[in-house]
């Protein structure tokens, strides 16, 4: 794979994004990295068992469950709610069609 392409191509972080992960341009899988630490420094990850779901409709057009460890809370976190698009909780799977609304290509 060429360099530039694919999984390192690199992009310019906007917005919500670029509070979260810095305003440095960096490929999708180190702000992926970036945006996971970021979730547990601040403790935004449901847990096994607490009872918390999210419905999300996929690309395959299913709609799946996803619970405790799979849910995200942006609801207790200002940016990351406005990174999420106002809503309370996520399902991780999400995060990258958010992250793709806030990354200008280069």
């Amino acid at each position: 794979m060429a360099k530039g392409s694919g999984i390192n191509k690199k992009f310019q972080p906007t917005g919500p994004l670029a509070d979260i992960v810095g305003d440095k341009p960096l490929s999708y899988s180190q702000a992926m990295k970036k945006w996971n630490k970021y979730i547990v420094k601040y403790e935004l990850k449901g847990e096994k068992g607490d009872g918390h779901t999210v419905k999300y409709k996929g690309k395959s057009g299913k709609t799946g469950t996803y619970t405790g460890g799979q849910v995200i809370h942006c609801g207790e976190d200002p940016i990351f709610k406005k990174f999420c698009g106002g809503k309370n909780k996520v399902a991780m799977v999400q995060l990258g069609v958010f992250a793709k609304k806030y990354m200008k290509e280069l």
